[in-house]
């Protein structure tokens, strides 16, 4: 479908990337990953073809249909985002407006008109043509990916011009997916999504059919959804065959296998430099220190990792406060007629860490906002801890900054004993490097006005923490920072984020807020999706009507004799044997090959383990190739054979 070959692309002369090589392909699922300008939305947007390469050249199939998701903000109609969603291309719009016209001026003929004969049979022709489009279906199904999406029904008839910036993108993506496109190309698809519209999206995107190729820092959708990650950092951009666990495995072994083969080669050249310096001036060795000479400079030099600054700093912790930090009983909170909270109670002990999660709507921003001051409440009360100190982080909070001050001394003015080296290396790490530090705070947009909160926020942190979302606006490295600096707290976290990655590490406990009712779960987030699965098989078992036996069916059943309940028995056991017979040999087959490739593995391993064997390229490159094949096929037996454990698992049970 789309094929980069030999790409490369500078910005004042300096390159951007060089000799690129990617394809997409039908059904490919392609994550981009990277760090803040490195270059992964213009290497996207070379894919869509709207950015040409400054080398290089880009092919793009022919009437392939691409949805593009852009990080800048879309404009809109006038008409209501039903509308706007349903528009889904000029060819479909244009069959609409012209079925809606044809159906007007049928409606206003006279009888026996001479046009009625023509307009009927246009009439005809668009019809089919729009059921070959399934536009009668169109506005269910937009209906459907708004309401995924988070929008209500009377969302759908509201403006575009109604919406703040991040729903406007919602209406972008919703548009996007419902145009069931050949191929996605989709840049940061979960910055404006809670995490109940980010489920729904993932769940469509596992089921499309089409191409993906995709620029997220959520790791936990990149897991998900993709087969391949393409790397983009300083200047160079790496394929990588797996989801986004399986990269970082992939590359923190080549890190270790290229580091290895760089301390072998420095070895080897400190030992023939050494020869070069001890026999320079002696005659008789002078045709030896020369082949050495030219065996250096031809020398194909080994390159140390390129490995990513990680940032080193202690954050510093809060003043502890009481067992207690928050109290809240009979809580009531009402916008108008709708009732928000009513008779809401909850208590948080020092040290716990909540996330909250429920639909979009249900409550979660207003209970932040509440806990933090910021909201007023109607009734019930809320009650702190012994020298609890709360502290917001917002999306977009931005009011408590001083706007005439540079980025660096905001930041200072939050922790004076902090030396100016690790304030710079804490703001690089959330996308603040070099002179951006000395911008001015009031000529930031939002997103890093935001960003230069939340650093403020860690720099000096309250010992209870109420954070709205704070990996929005966050790439990969600075969400390992901010998850490293939040395990590390001592004091109270509440926070709603979609990250669930974050969640998993952090949270101590979920929150579910739904319809004005709350569950709180203990554990991260998956231990909650484990609970709410478990809740979930329990409700269908529990819906099964079991009915009574009556006094007739009990003598029946008591007349079985012994011998006849003994060969249904072997009978049993006997379909089972015959049921269970190929899965078993299939297992037998998959422990054969599963233990011959990780054998095979442990092999390969010794010998890259030995950094004399990277002089040798024609045993190690080989090597390299096959080690991450294997591993992927050990993962895949592995899941082929957990599979039908299971099944045998399964239909054992049911013999019972």
């Amino acid at each position: 479908m789309i094929f980069l070959q030999n790409v490369a692309k500078f910005y004042n002369g300096k390159p951007l990337f060089q000799g690129v090589n990617v394809s997409v392909h039908r059904g490919d699922r392609i994550g981009i990953v990277g760090p803040n300008g490195a270059g992964k939305s213009t290497l996207l947007s070379m894919m869509e073809g709207v950015v040409t390469p400054d080398e290089g050249e880009v092919s793009i199939e022919k009437r392939i249909r691409l949805g593009v998701l852009r990080q800048e903000l879309i404009e809109g109609t006038e008409g209501h985002i039903l509308e706007e969603v349903m528009n889904v291309s000029d060819e479909v719009r244009n069959v609409r407006e012209q079925l809606s016209r044809l159906e007007q001026e049928l409606n206003n003929l006279v009888e026996f008109d001479e046009k009625a004969e023509a307009l009927l049979a246009e009439h005809g022709r668009l019809h089919h043509l729009f059921e070959a489009f399934d536009g009668y279906t169109l506005e269910a199904r937009a209906r459907k990916v708004l309401h995924g999406l988070g929008f209500t029904n009377e969302d759908a008839g509201r403006r575009w011009k109604e919406f703040s910036g991040g729903w406007r993108m919602r209406v972008a993506l919703a548009k996007i997916l419902l145009a069931e496109p050949d191929g996605l190309l989709l840049d940061e698809p979960t910055n404006h999504l809670d995490l109940e519209s980010l489920l729904w999206v993932e769940e469509y995107l596992a089921t499309f059919k089409g191409a993906i190729a995709l620029v997220s820092h959520d790791r936990a959708f990149l897991n998900r959804l993709v087969d391949k990650i393409i790397e983009v950092d300083r200047s160079k951009v790496t394929s990588y065959t797996g989801n986004f666990d399986e990269y970082e495995k992939n590359r923190e072994m080549q890190d270790e296998i290229q580091l290895a083969a760089y301390k072998s080669q420095q070895e080897k050249i400190q030992r023939i430099q050494k020869f070069i310096d001890q026999n320079r001036v002696k005659a008789r060795t002078a045709s030896r220190v020369q082949s050495r000479i030219k065996m250096m400079e031809k020398l194909d030099r080994v390159e140390p990792p390129r490995r990513a600054k990680t940032v080193k700093f202690t954050f510093p912790q809060p003043p502890s406060s009481g067992r207690r930090a928050l109290e809240i009983q009979g809580l009531v909170k009402r916008f108008g007629r709708r009732t928000i909270y009513d008779g809401f109670d909850f208590s948080l002990d020092r040290g716990e860490k909540v996330g909250l999660v429920g639909p979009n709507g249900a409550g979660k921003s207003t209970l932040l906002k509440i806990i933090a001051d910021v909201l007023p409440f109607e009734g019930g009360t809320l009650r702190y801890g012994h020298q609890v100190k709360p502290g917001y982080f917002a999306q977009h909070q931005a009011e408590s900054l001083a706007l005439d001050r540079t980025v660096l001394e905001e930041a200072a003015s939050a922790a004076p004993r902090a030396s100016e080296q690790e304030l710079r290396n804490l703001l690089g790490a959330f996308l603040f490097s070099g002179d951006d530090v000395q911008k001015k705070v009031k000529v930031l947009s939002g997103g890093e006005k935001s960003r230069l909160s939340l650093t403020k926020l860690l720099l000096a942190p309250p010992n209870l923490l109420l954070m709205d979302e704070p990996t929005n606006h966050l790439d990969i490295t600075s969400c390992e920072v901010l998850e490293k600096a939040l395990q590390d707290f001592e004091g109270t976290i509440m926070l709603i984020t979609h990250d669930r990655r974050l969640m998993n590490r952090i949270c101590t406990g979920i929150l579910e807020i739904e319809g004005g009712k709350t569950e709180h779960y203990l554990g991260n987030y998956d231990d909650y999706q484990y609970k709410k699965n478990l809740d979930a098989k329990e409700g269908r078992r529990e819906s099964i009507p079991t009915l009574p036996t009556s006094p007739k069916a009990r003598v029946s059943k008591e007349r079985n004799s012994r011998k006849e309940r003994k060969r249904k028995e072997a009978e049993a056991r006997g379909a089972l044997t015959r049921k269970k017979a190929p899965l078993v040999e299939e297992l037998r087959q998959v422990e054969g090959e599963l233990e011959a490739k990780q054998s095979r593995r442990s092999e390969i391993h010794h010998i890259l383990a030995d950094p004399g064997n990277y002089e040798n390229k024609e045993l190690v490159l080989p090597l390299m190739e096959e080690e991450p094949a294997l591993a992927r096929e050990i993962k895949a037996l592995e899941a082929r054979w957990e599979e039908l454990q299971v099944r045998v698992e399964e239909l054992e049970s049911q013999s019972l």
